[in-house]
């Protein structure tokens, strides 16, 4: 494995993204970057100061800002665990680019939940904590779905209806540390 490691974890809202990254983050002691925390702010800056465009914004700045992010953290030697549906091919693109100029091992990890009703509940149960411009209804969730593209690189898919540990096991024999 290499000295330096960036892991992208993918996925629908609602798959278990966030709760795996953070997971994996403390375990490796490594950066952890999320997507959302970056739109957030965004947002919330965007909208004190009026702006008009600030939805518009937000969600491409996010993209540009994490790639952005993680190669500051790996330029100084950390490893990096990205928190994003990265259901763009540009930001692939760009993330792999920023792997390779640093010589970082890049992990993808899609997260899916095949158990469907799980899967809703998930998303509906997150409605009272999120702003309301994040995905919170079934609704919005298929929409998301439909936009989604697909992800073709060489990735590890891991199924979160299953347990966190056994998906942390999955994840750390894909990145070459085989410790149960």
């Amino acid at each position: 494995m290499a000295d330096l490691l960036l892991v992208v974890f993918a996925g629908l809202p609602g798959t278990g993204k966030s709760s795996l990254a953070r997971a994996l983050a403390r375990e490796l002691r490594a950066v952890y970057l999320s997507k959302d925390t970056i739109k957030d702010g965004v947002m919330r800056l965007t909208a004190e100061m009026g702006l008009e465009q600030g939805t518009q914004l937000a969600g491409a700045l996010s993209y540009e800002l994490l790639a952005d992010l993680a190669r500051d953290n790996l330029t100084v030697g950390l490893s990096v665990v990205v928190d994003s549906p990265a259901a763009y091919q540009l930001f692939r693109d760009r993330i792999k680019a920023v792997a390779r100029a640093l010589h970082a091992d890049l992990k993808l990890i899609e997260c899916i939940c095949t158990d469907e009703r799980m899967l809703r509940e998930r998303v509906e149960g997150r409605g009272r904590s999120l702003p309301d411009y994040r995905t919170r209804d079934w609704e919005a969730f298929q929409r998301d779905r439909r936009q989604f593209e697909r992800l073709t690189d060489p990735r590890l898919i891991v199924d979160t209806a299953e347990s966190e540990a056994v998906n942390l096991r999955k994840i750390r024999a894909y990145l070459g540390q085989g410790r149960s």
